[in-house]
């Protein structure tokens, strides 16, 4: 009887690291575009970054950032298939082309369509601050659904609530509102990770 009881605190020790292991990943890939906004707005300070040298910045940002979760993803994979073994290839696969086309509707939506509509906003600014933060949100909340169908990984909501929320008072904003907006994003973006450091922290405790 003592043998089982132990055997059962392994396995749940196991599994409290596994997903603690979980929630570190999706803290460091927040983590990492939290960097990735800093210091551009580091930069922006510096040398103000408009015209050609912002999306010069993206660009190169988006070709290191992303091979880097995926580096990231990958592990977590590996990781898990030793632990659980039954878990379909073809649906994390399908998953990640769902997970792609969020993003791709954000874009649109948020770059696209938001930043053409005259009548949204007070301002060409308020256009684009309400655009990135339909970006963000719309990207960002479909991405969860892919990955949880709306159940668990609460961790992750502050990142596209916040955004959301910011919108209403973006559509207002005369001047300054694509920063304001970053600001809004960076927030977000912090309170995920700290929700996901303090989960992972629990699920090593169990």
């Amino acid at each position: 009887m003592e043998d089982v009881e132990e055997l059962k605190s392994i396995l749940r020790r196991v599994e409290g690291r596994l997903i603690a292991a979980g929630k570190m990943y999706g803290a460091m890939n927040f983590a990492l575009w939290l960097s990735v906004m800093a210091i551009f707005y580091v930069l922006n300070g510096i040398w103000k970054t408009n015209g050609w040298i912002s999306p010069v910045y993206w660009g190169i940002a988006v070709l290191i950032a992303i091979p880097l979760t995926i580096k990231t993803w990958n592990r977590l994979k590996r990781l898990y298939s030793t632990s659980y073994p039954n878990i379909d290839e073809r649906e994390s696969k399908k998953a990640a082309v769902l997970i792609v086309l969020a993003w791709a509707i954000g874009s649109i939506v948020g770059w696209v369509i938001i930043p053409s509509v005259t009548w949204i906003g007070v301002s060409a600014d308020a256009r684009l601050g309400v655009g990135f933060l339909s970006f963000i949100g719309i990207s960002l909340l479909g991405q969860w659904i892919v990955m949880t169908h709306g159940r668990g990984e609460t961790e992750m909501t502050p990142s596209f609530i916040l955004p959301f929320l910011a919108i209403p008072i973006a559509w207002y904003m005369k001047t300054g509102t694509i920063l304001w907006a970053g600001f809004v994003v960076t927030a977000g973006f912090s309170l995920t990770v700290l929700w996901y450091l303090y989960s992972a922290f629990k699920a090593i405790e169990r």
